[in-house]
């Protein structure tokens, strides 16, 4: 939702950094509060948080999802909220193909009945972009 960037000059990917701090600061509060109730209120060990482990790929997934979301800001600033941000919430067609052909999490009358929710989902996005030409 960019209601702010209606109401300031400043575009879209301006607030990246503002979404970032914000971002940061509701996780660590989080994680101290999730720590302190396991330590205080459920008496359970701490976690072993595996650095080694996770820090590559939590790495590369946060890097990808934060150039997601700065593109996702830009194609609402440019394009407007209702052609950009339905291209964006188009993105459950990528995870739908990748959870169809690398996990194989569909099969059969399932795929169908996705695709034409797929094709729903884009006759709505091409509904509205041909509203904006008109």
């Amino acid at each position: 939702n960019l209601v702010p960037s209606h109401y300031t000059p400043l575009s879209g990917p301006r607030f990246v950094i503002s979404f970032a701090l914000g971002a940061v600061i509701a996780n660590l509060t989080l994680a101290v509060v999730y720590l302190a109730s396991l330590k205080l209120w459920w008496k359970s060990p701490l976690p072993s948080p595996q650095f080694q482990v996770m820090a590559v790929p939590g790495f590369v997934s946060g890097a990808l999802w934060s150039a997601g979301n700065f593109c996702a800001l830009y194609a609402v600033s440019s394009l407007g909220q209702g052609i950009g941000y339905s291209l964006v919430q188009c993105n459950v067609i990528v995870s739908g193909l990748w959870g169809i052909f690398l996990y194989r999490e569909l099969k059969g009358r399932r795929i169908v009945y996705w695709g034409l929710a797929c094709c729903l989902c884009c006759a709505g996005v091409a509904g509205l972009a041909a509203e904006r030409k008109t």
